[in-house]
């Protein structure tokens, strides 16, 4: 079976929490996780939540077991307390992330599951990050990926990511949303076996634009590259306006792809919070994570939700047998 990697996330946060619990409930069917940190901290956190697992330090040459908590040992300098972030151990966190990242490209491990990391955190350890998406493009030399989201009853991907609203136009190009809708296209007929993806577009601007009363750029740069893609072969419609591009998606569509951030997540979270997984496109590697953040203040108090974690973790293991197939 394949073996996966698990960047668990901020130590004192929900992302060592939510290993555990998901582990509890036979998260490895298909696959065995292998969870890269401290296990000291992996310990402790199992203590208080009162979780009895059987720890077992992972070697890659060595057979698994499906019964083993497999950490790759990554030490911590610093102690630290549950619900209480800090900067010091920002580097700690990317380090890790880069790392699973690279055993991926490595070919050791199938895909990658990530935990939430609080941006401001690591932003005041001195490193500047935006978030996974971005570091994830950067380690594998990949030139443009699409953030998508997607639960049992949505997809929305996003062309701009986390930007400040005020840079968003500048950043929505003809090229860029031809790339985007090209990535869609290729993931969803490689990764998740959709034979002829239908992808819904949005417009930037209210209702789209009204034939370019509030606005040209829906007519003047969406509408081409969605003639471009239409040529090249691809399924894709719009743009549409927002307002009303979310009713009836399941009979319309496969994926909605949003202009920016606050268009498109906010529906995709109203609609299953803790039930969606988070997705990159256009990697060369298959990478999942939680569509939640670090909710320090369920942090080793036994309250916090596991299910988000399952639900990625499940779809990685799916995408690195379809990507056999």
């Amino acid at each position: 079976m394949k073996r996966i990697i698990i960047s668990p996330g901020d130590p004192a946060g929900v992302g060592p929490d939510i290993c555990l619990k998901a582990f509890k409930r036979n998260i490895s069917k298909n696959s065995y996780p292998v969870f890269l940190g401290d296990p000291d901290l992996f310990e402790e956190r199992a203590k208080c939540l009162n979780i009895d697992i059987d720890f077992q330090e992972y070697r890659e040459e060595e057979d698994l077991l499906q019964n083993k908590f497999y950490i790759k040992p990554r030490i911590l300098k610093e102690k630290v307390i549950p619900g209480t972030p800090s900067p010091s151990y920002a580097q700690y966190l990317i380090d890790i992330l880069k790392e699973a990242i690279h055993l991926n490209l490595s070919g050791e491990f199938s895909a990658l599951v990530t935990g939430p990391l609080n941006k401001e955190i690591i932003n005041q350890g001195g490193i500047a990050f935006k978030g996974h998406t971005e570091i994830l493009a950067q380690e594998t030399n990949t030139k443009k990926v699409v953030m998508l989201l997607a639960n049992e009853s949505l997809k929305v991907a996003l062309a701009t990511t986390h930007e400040p609203l005020k840079d968003v136009p500048s950043l929505i190009t003809e090229d860029h949303i031809s790339d985007c809708i090209n990535i869609i296209h290729n993931d969803l007929k490689s990764k998740w076996n959709i034979a002829k993806p239908n992808i819904k577009v949005l417009g930037l601007n209210p209702h789209a634009g009204d034939g370019g009363y509030i606005g040209k750029e829906d007519e003047e740069i969406i509408l081409p590259a969605i003639k471009k893609s239409k040529k090249n072969g691809i399924k894709v419609t719009g743009p549409v306006s927002a307002d009303t591009a979310f009713i009836n998606f399941n009979n319309e569509s496969d994926v909605i792809l949003a202009m920016f951030h606050d268009q498109g997540l906010p529906v995709i979270k109203s609609t299953g919070f803790g039930e969606s997984i988070n997705v990159t496109l256009g990697l060369p590697l298959i990478r999942t994570s939680v569509d939640h953040g670090t909710a320090y203040d369920l942090s080793g108090k036994q309250e916090a939700n596991e299910s988000s974690f399952l639900k990625a973790y499940e779809l990685a293991s799916r995408l690195t047998l379809k990507s056999c197939e």
